[in-house]
Protein backbone atom coordinates (compact mmCIF):
# COMPACT_ATOMS: atom_id res chain seq x y z
CA UNK A 1 0.00 0.00 0.00
CA UNK A 2 1.35 3.41 -1.00
CA UNK A 3 1.63 6.15 1.62
CA UNK A 4 -0.33 9.23 0.55
CA UNK A 5 1.18 12.69 0.25
CA UNK A 6 0.51 15.07 3.17
CA UNK A 7 -1.96 17.90 2.80
CA UNK A 8 -0.99 21.53 3.01
CA UNK A 9 -3.24 22.74 5.82
CA UNK A 10 -3.98 26.46 5.61
CA UNK A 11 -4.14 28.65 8.72
CA UNK A 12 -7.95 29.04 8.53
CA UNK A 13 -8.54 25.28 8.49
CA UNK A 14 -5.99 24.74 11.26
CA UNK A 15 -7.75 27.29 13.44
CA UNK A 16 -11.10 25.55 12.87
CA UNK A 17 -9.51 22.27 13.95
CA UNK A 18 -8.08 23.89 17.08
CA UNK A 19 -11.41 25.42 18.10
CA UNK A 20 -13.26 22.13 17.61
CA UNK A 21 -10.70 20.34 19.76
CA UNK A 22 -11.05 23.10 22.34
CA UNK A 23 -14.79 22.43 22.48
CA UNK A 24 -14.05 18.74 23.17
CA UNK A 25 -11.69 19.74 26.00
CA UNK A 26 -14.36 21.95 27.54
CA UNK A 27 -16.79 19.03 27.74
CA UNK A 28 -14.06 16.77 29.21
CA UNK A 29 -13.27 19.49 31.74
CA UNK A 30 -16.96 19.73 32.74
CA UNK A 31 -17.11 16.00 33.50
CA UNK A 32 -13.85 16.08 35.46
CA UNK A 33 -14.88 19.03 37.61
CA UNK A 34 -18.34 17.57 38.28
CA UNK A 35 -16.83 14.32 39.57
CA UNK A 36 -13.68 15.63 41.25
CA UNK A 37 -11.27 14.08 38.75
CA UNK A 38 -7.78 15.53 38.28
CA UNK A 39 -6.18 16.01 34.89
CA UNK A 40 -3.44 18.24 33.57
CA UNK A 41 -2.66 19.57 30.14
CA UNK A 42 0.56 17.95 28.96
CA UNK A 43 3.07 18.06 26.12
CA UNK A 44 2.54 20.86 23.63
CA UNK A 45 -0.78 21.75 25.23
CA UNK A 46 0.88 22.53 28.57
CA UNK A 47 3.57 24.44 26.72
CA UNK A 48 0.87 26.35 24.83
CA UNK A 49 -0.91 27.30 28.06
CA UNK A 50 2.28 28.73 29.57
CA UNK A 51 3.94 30.29 26.51
CA UNK A 52 0.91 31.30 24.41
CA UNK A 53 -2.06 31.34 26.79
CA UNK A 54 -3.74 28.70 24.63
CA UNK A 55 -3.06 26.31 21.79
CA UNK A 56 0.35 26.74 20.14
CA UNK A 57 -0.55 28.57 16.89
CA UNK A 58 0.89 25.83 14.66
CA UNK A 59 -0.26 22.86 16.79
CA UNK A 60 -3.04 20.55 15.64
CA UNK A 61 -3.93 18.61 18.78
CA UNK A 62 -4.75 18.91 22.49
CA UNK A 63 -3.38 16.42 25.02
CA UNK A 64 -4.27 15.84 28.66
CA UNK A 65 -3.11 13.23 31.14
CA UNK A 66 -4.49 11.62 34.33
CA UNK A 67 -3.42 9.11 36.92
CA UNK A 68 -4.79 5.63 36.15
CA UNK A 69 -7.54 5.71 38.82
CA UNK A 70 -8.98 9.00 37.52
CA UNK A 71 -8.56 7.81 33.93
CA UNK A 72 -10.54 4.61 34.57
CA UNK A 73 -13.22 6.53 36.46
CA UNK A 74 -13.48 9.08 33.65
CA UNK A 75 -14.13 6.49 30.95
CA UNK A 76 -16.58 4.67 33.22
CA UNK A 77 -18.50 7.93 33.75
CA UNK A 78 -18.46 8.53 29.98
CA UNK A 79 -20.68 5.46 29.55
CA UNK A 80 -23.58 7.36 31.08
CA UNK A 81 -22.72 11.07 30.91
CA UNK A 82 -20.92 11.63 27.61
CA UNK A 83 -23.05 12.98 24.76
CA UNK A 84 -22.88 9.92 22.51
CA UNK A 85 -24.69 11.69 19.67
CA UNK A 86 -21.68 13.98 19.43
CA UNK A 87 -18.75 12.01 20.86
CA UNK A 88 -17.21 8.55 20.98
CA UNK A 89 -15.06 7.51 23.96
CA UNK A 90 -12.43 5.52 22.08
CA UNK A 91 -10.26 2.95 23.84
CA UNK A 92 -8.96 -0.55 23.16
CA UNK A 93 -12.14 -1.79 24.90
CA UNK A 94 -14.68 0.25 22.94
CA UNK A 95 -13.15 0.01 19.45
CA UNK A 96 -11.88 -3.45 18.33
CA UNK A 97 -9.70 -1.84 15.65
CA UNK A 98 -8.09 0.80 17.87
CA UNK A 99 -4.37 0.23 18.49
CA UNK A 100 -3.28 2.74 21.13
CA UNK A 101 -2.73 2.17 24.86
CA UNK A 102 -4.46 5.42 25.74
CA UNK A 103 -7.93 6.76 25.11
CA UNK A 104 -9.42 9.72 23.35
CA UNK A 105 -12.70 11.55 23.06
CA UNK A 106 -13.50 11.63 19.36
CA UNK A 107 -15.81 14.09 17.61
CA UNK A 108 -18.26 12.16 15.43
CA UNK A 109 -18.92 13.29 11.87
CA UNK A 110 -15.33 14.44 11.30
CA UNK A 111 -12.22 12.90 9.71
CA UNK A 112 -8.58 13.54 10.51
CA UNK A 113 -6.34 10.90 8.93
CA UNK A 114 -2.60 10.82 9.60
CA UNK A 115 -0.27 9.98 6.72
CA UNK A 116 0.36 6.23 6.66
CA UNK A 117 -2.83 5.45 8.59
CA UNK A 118 -5.31 5.57 5.69
CA UNK A 119 -5.81 1.81 5.84
CA UNK A 120 -6.51 1.65 9.58
CA UNK A 121 -10.07 0.58 10.44
CA UNK A 122 -10.48 2.29 13.80
CA UNK A 123 -13.14 5.01 14.04
CA UNK A 124 -11.60 8.27 12.92
CA UNK A 125 -12.20 11.96 13.62
CA UNK A 126 -10.93 15.01 15.49
CA UNK A 127 -10.09 14.15 19.07
CA UNK A 128 -8.48 15.01 22.40
CA UNK A 129 -6.02 12.39 23.64
CA UNK A 130 -6.16 11.32 27.31
CA UNK A 131 -2.98 9.63 28.56
CA UNK A 132 -3.16 7.37 31.64
CA UNK A 133 -0.19 7.42 34.01
CA UNK A 134 0.82 4.14 35.65
CA UNK A 135 3.48 3.38 38.23
CA UNK A 136 7.19 3.09 37.42
CA UNK A 137 9.20 0.79 39.66
CA UNK A 138 11.54 2.49 42.10
CA UNK A 139 14.08 -0.29 41.43
CA UNK A 140 16.31 0.73 38.51
CA UNK A 141 16.68 -2.69 36.83
CA UNK A 142 12.94 -3.37 37.01
CA UNK A 143 12.25 0.12 35.65
CA UNK A 144 14.54 -0.69 32.70
CA UNK A 145 12.67 -3.96 32.11
CA UNK A 146 9.34 -2.11 32.19
CA UNK A 147 10.67 0.37 29.61
CA UNK A 148 11.84 -2.42 27.28
CA UNK A 149 8.49 -4.23 27.53
CA UNK A 150 6.62 -0.97 26.88
CA UNK A 151 8.68 -0.35 23.75
CA UNK A 152 7.86 -3.85 22.47
CA UNK A 153 4.19 -3.27 23.26
CA UNK A 154 4.14 -0.01 21.30
CA UNK A 155 5.89 -1.57 18.30
CA UNK A 156 3.30 -4.36 18.20
CA UNK A 157 0.47 -1.87 18.14
CA UNK A 158 2.17 0.48 15.68
CA UNK A 159 3.28 -2.28 13.30
CA UNK A 160 0.50 -1.85 10.65
CA UNK A 161 1.63 1.79 10.28
CA UNK A 162 5.34 1.22 10.84
CA UNK A 163 5.56 -1.37 8.07
CA UNK A 164 4.54 1.38 5.62
CA UNK A 165 6.35 4.36 7.11
CA UNK A 166 9.68 2.84 8.15
CA UNK A 167 12.49 4.13 5.93
CA UNK A 168 14.76 1.09 6.31
CA UNK A 169 14.22 -2.42 5.01
CA UNK A 170 15.18 -3.84 8.41
CA UNK A 171 12.63 -1.60 10.09
CA UNK A 172 9.92 -2.78 7.72
CA UNK A 173 10.81 -6.43 8.28
CA UNK A 174 10.80 -5.83 12.04
CA UNK A 175 7.30 -4.40 11.90
CA UNK A 176 6.19 -7.32 9.70
CA UNK A 177 7.35 -9.62 12.49
CA UNK A 178 5.38 -7.66 15.10
CA UNK A 179 2.28 -7.80 12.88
CA UNK A 180 2.23 -11.57 13.49
CA UNK A 181 1.08 -10.92 17.04
CA UNK A 182 -2.60 -10.17 17.75
CA UNK A 183 -3.57 -6.80 19.22
CA UNK A 184 -4.36 -8.50 22.55
CA UNK A 185 -0.67 -9.43 22.98
CA UNK A 186 0.02 -5.79 23.84
CA UNK A 187 -2.57 -5.94 26.64
CA UNK A 188 -0.82 -8.97 28.13
CA UNK A 189 2.52 -7.15 28.06
CA UNK A 190 0.89 -4.16 29.74
CA UNK A 191 -0.34 -6.40 32.58
CA UNK A 192 3.21 -7.68 33.10
CA UNK A 193 4.56 -4.11 33.21
CA UNK A 194 2.13 -3.18 35.97
CA UNK A 195 2.66 -6.48 37.81
CA UNK A 196 6.34 -5.55 38.16
CA UNK A 197 5.34 -2.81 40.62
CA UNK A 198 4.21 -5.65 42.96
CA UNK A 199 1.16 -3.73 44.14
CA UNK A 200 3.15 -0.74 45.39
CA UNK A 201 2.05 2.85 44.76
CA UNK A 202 5.26 4.16 43.25
CA UNK A 203 6.51 7.73 43.55
CA UNK A 204 6.82 8.13 39.80
CA UNK A 205 4.46 7.46 36.92
CA UNK A 206 4.60 7.16 33.13
CA UNK A 207 2.30 6.65 30.19
CA UNK A 208 3.61 3.36 28.82
CA UNK A 209 1.76 3.94 25.56
CA UNK A 210 3.96 6.95 24.75
CA UNK A 211 7.59 7.17 23.72
CA UNK A 212 10.04 8.28 26.39
CA UNK A 213 11.66 11.71 26.12
CA UNK A 214 14.85 10.07 24.82
CA UNK A 215 13.01 8.10 22.12
CA UNK A 216 11.06 11.17 21.05
CA UNK A 217 14.16 13.34 20.87
CA UNK A 218 16.02 10.70 18.82
CA UNK A 219 13.11 10.53 16.36
CA UNK A 220 12.89 14.32 16.05
CA UNK A 221 16.62 14.93 15.66
CA UNK A 222 17.59 11.95 13.52
CA UNK A 223 20.48 9.56 14.19
CA UNK A 224 23.36 11.90 13.40
CA UNK A 225 22.03 14.93 15.27
CA UNK A 226 21.03 12.72 18.22
CA UNK A 227 24.59 11.40 18.52
CA UNK A 228 25.86 14.97 18.66
CA UNK A 229 23.20 15.80 21.24
CA UNK A 230 24.28 12.84 23.42
CA UNK A 231 27.93 13.88 23.06
CA UNK A 232 27.03 17.37 24.23
CA UNK A 233 25.14 15.97 27.24
CA UNK A 234 28.14 13.87 28.29
CA UNK A 235 30.31 17.00 28.31
CA UNK A 236 28.03 18.83 30.79
CA UNK A 237 29.05 19.32 34.45
CA UNK A 238 28.33 16.36 36.73
CA UNK A 239 25.49 18.14 38.56
CA UNK A 240 23.70 18.93 35.29
CA UNK A 241 24.10 15.34 34.10
CA UNK A 242 22.56 14.10 37.35
CA UNK A 243 19.56 16.38 36.83
CA UNK A 244 19.07 15.07 33.31
CA UNK A 245 19.33 11.48 34.49
CA UNK A 246 16.62 12.27 37.02
CA UNK A 247 14.26 13.27 34.20
CA UNK A 248 14.46 9.80 32.67
CA UNK A 249 12.98 8.22 35.78
CA UNK A 250 9.51 9.63 35.04
CA UNK A 251 7.35 12.36 36.52
CA UNK A 252 6.12 12.46 40.11
CA UNK A 253 2.71 11.10 41.07
CA UNK A 254 2.16 13.97 43.51
CA UNK A 255 2.20 16.48 40.64
CA UNK A 256 -1.29 15.30 39.68
CA UNK A 257 -2.71 16.24 43.08
CA UNK A 258 -1.40 19.82 42.87
CA UNK A 259 -3.10 21.56 39.95
CA UNK A 260 -4.11 25.12 39.18
CA UNK A 261 -6.50 26.66 36.68
CA UNK A 262 -4.65 28.52 33.95
CA UNK A 263 -6.00 30.46 30.95
CA UNK A 264 -6.23 28.31 27.85
CA UNK A 265 -7.86 30.20 24.98
CA UNK A 266 -11.27 31.27 26.38
CA UNK A 267 -11.42 28.70 29.21
CA UNK A 268 -9.53 27.79 32.37
CA UNK A 269 -7.84 24.39 32.12
CA UNK A 270 -6.20 22.28 34.83
CA UNK A 271 -2.41 22.37 34.78
CA UNK A 272 -0.07 20.80 37.32
CA UNK A 273 1.50 23.33 39.68
CA UNK A 274 4.85 21.73 38.79
CA UNK A 275 4.54 22.94 35.20
CA UNK A 276 7.90 24.72 35.21
CA UNK A 277 9.84 21.58 36.15
CA UNK A 278 7.77 19.40 33.80
CA UNK A 279 8.29 21.72 30.83
CA UNK A 280 11.99 22.12 31.58
CA UNK A 281 12.37 18.32 31.62
CA UNK A 282 10.60 18.07 28.27
CA UNK A 283 11.88 21.11 26.40
CA UNK A 284 14.75 22.72 28.35
CA UNK A 285 14.42 26.45 27.47
CA UNK A 286 10.70 26.10 26.83
CA UNK A 287 9.90 29.82 26.52
CA UNK A 288 12.18 30.16 23.51
CA UNK A 289 10.28 29.97 20.22
CA UNK A 290 11.50 27.43 17.66
CA UNK A 291 12.94 28.66 14.34
CA UNK A 292 10.28 29.88 11.87
CA UNK A 293 10.81 26.84 9.61
CA UNK A 294 9.86 24.51 12.48
CA UNK A 295 6.65 26.30 13.37
CA UNK A 296 4.39 23.79 11.65
CA UNK A 297 2.12 20.86 12.45
CA UNK A 298 4.23 18.13 14.02
CA UNK A 299 2.18 15.35 12.40
CA UNK A 300 1.37 15.10 8.69
CA UNK A 301 -2.22 14.50 7.65
CA UNK A 302 -3.61 13.17 4.35
CA UNK A 303 -7.35 13.73 4.79
CA UNK A 304 -9.46 16.24 6.74
CA UNK A 305 -13.23 16.49 6.78
CA UNK A 306 -14.91 18.77 9.33
CA UNK A 307 -18.39 17.63 8.32
CA UNK A 308 -21.14 19.87 9.64
CA UNK A 309 -18.56 21.95 11.53
CA UNK A 310 -17.11 23.60 8.38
Amino acid sequence: MEVKEPLEVDSETLRKIQLLELSILKDIDDICRKHGLHYTLCGGSMLGAIRHGGIIPWDDDIDITMLRDDYDRFFEICKTELNTDKYFAQTMDTDPNYRLMYGRILLKGTKFVRVGQEHMKALNGLFVDIFPRDGISDIFLIMQLQSILAKLMRKMLYSPVGVLKSKSIWGRWGFRFFMCFPRTSALHIFKIINFLNFGRETKRVACWGLMSNGERRKLELGKKAYKEYRKKIRSLPLEERKKRKERNKGIYREWFYQTEDLPFEDMKAMVTSAWDTWLTWNYDAYMKLPPVEKRKMHQTVSHIDLGEYV
